[in-house]
């Protein structure tokens, strides 16, 4: 097992990770279940040594159990974010190392015609929502803005709509986009998860999904430059579909991509996943 070494002489690095967490509604009394997972998510974020973790079907008992095994040796971590009101009380939170970032402030947002209330639209099944923290780095004393969001499956026409939210929200927010990370789950997926669609196809049409195209349109790059990696594994396989799952900076950032930049596809010795996505996670590091 390999363990990625995050240089902890160079604090400057910004180590930022998105994971969908998978809340477990479904999969009680099997091996998939939190408590079986537990663990082996634990091993995965020491195994990456992320800095900042923006999560996605978080549950309060999720988020209790990973801020303890994060501060098992010290207690550095915190996190933010309001739950979405769904049947499952998820949030889409945001860990922060504190005592490498500042928390200046936060709040949570939902997709729909009035974001600052919950509820569904467009064709969503559940309240879908984004979580906005912003930091300053204590070392650099540079702020940066982090957007952490989960867009709807399996609703496009939602999709579709969510976008202009989010890049409204960065307006009126005030946020230079420039000092603007994007994280989270896009669900760019064009079809059932059982699908009949050849895996090649089904890469392009996540591909050129119209949620995507909207983020580069708006200026945004995929941190993320090793070809079409999926993030999706359904707890069967390793990797399945489009790449999912995002970080992305502006094309003008303040960040420059250095060092690590992965699909993190841990499992553990009995090929048990600590979700149905794999983490993804990038080393940023301010420009001179």
């Amino acid at each position: 097992m390999n363990v990625v070494k995050n240089d902890e002489n160079d604090q400057s690095v910004v180590r930022i990770c998105t994971f969908n967490l998978r809340h477990d509604d479904m999969d009680h009394n099997t091996r998939n279940a939190w408590e079986q997972r537990r663990p082996i998510v634990h091993q995965c974020l020491r195994n990456m040594q992320p800095t900042i973790i923006g999560t996605q079907e978080g549950i309060p008992q999720y988020h209790n159990d990973i801020l303890v095994d994060l501060n098992q040796s010290a207690q550095v971590w915190s996190y933010t974010g309001d739950e979405l009101q769904d049947p499952w009380h998820t949030t889409n939170a945001i860990y922060y190392r504190h005592d490498l970032f500042s928390l200046i402030s936060t709040k949570t947002f939902w997709f729909n015609e009035h974001p600052s209330t919950p509820g569904a639209a467009w064709g969503a099944k559940n309240s879908r929502g984004c979580t906005r923290a912003h930091f300053q780095h204590k070392v650099t004393r540079h702020p940066f803005i982090v957007y952490n969001l989960h867009i709807d499956y399996p609703s496009q026409n939602a999709r579709h709509h969510s976008i202009p939210v989010l890049l409204s929200q960065i307006q009126q927010n005030g946020d230079h986009i420039d000092q603007v990370i994007v994280t989270g789950d896009f669900n760019n997926w064009p079809e059932e998860i059982e699908g009949i669609t050849p895996l090649d196809k089904l890469i392009v049409l996540g591909q050129n999904a119209s949620e995507i195209k909207q983020m580069k349109t708006a200026g945004f790059v995929d941190t993320y430059q090793h070809g079409e990696t999926p993030t999706f594994n359904g707890f069967r396989k390793e990797g399945y579909g489009p790449k999912i799952d995002f970080i992305w900076i502006s094309s003008k950032s303040v960040f420059s991509v250095a060092g690590e930049t992965k699909v993190d596809d841990y499992h553990n010795e009995y090929g048990s996943f600590p979700s149905d996505h794999f983490p993804v996670y990038s080393d940023l590091i301010y420009k001179v």
